[in-house]
């Protein structure tokens, strides 16, 4: 199974989902735990146009407007970066790669420095 890490924003983001939004964002983040590196459409697939390897996860199979830009760490860990609703925004990706490269950028900085060693112990 794979291990699965969260950033703030990214908790910030799923505490203001409702019920039925916050079960499909934890029925996809099951599927990447158990699936890792293996879980492929229609849950997730690569993000073009970012400068890092980033993938998103679609929960309900694609047909929900919610997205969760995530990645795998070095340790081959994945973190949930930053989730959004894309409905209503055409420039979604525009607005939303960006920011996950900013928070992805930090999140390797500090685990470079050892901030996220206490993570690796939990359960």
């Amino acid at each position: 199974m794979t291990q699965i890490f969260a950033t703030d924003e990214f908790a910030e983001w799923f505490a203001e989902l409702g019920r039925e939004d916050g079960d499909a964002v934890i029925h996809v983040v099951t599927l990447l735990e158990l699936s890792g590196v293996l879980l492929g459409a229609p849950h997730s697939s690569a993000l073009l146009g970012a400068r890092f390897p980033l993938r998103e996860l679609r929960p309900k199979q694609g047909r929900s407007p919610l997205r969760i830009v995530y990645a795998f760490d070095p340790r081959r860990d994945a973190v949930l970066i930053i989730g959004g609703d894309k409905s209503g925004d055409p420039k979604f990706y525009e607005h939303i790669i960006p920011r996950a490269e900013r928070i992805w950028k930090e999140y390797l900085a500090e685990q470079e420095a050892g901030e996220h060693e206490e993570e690796e112990d939990e359960p």
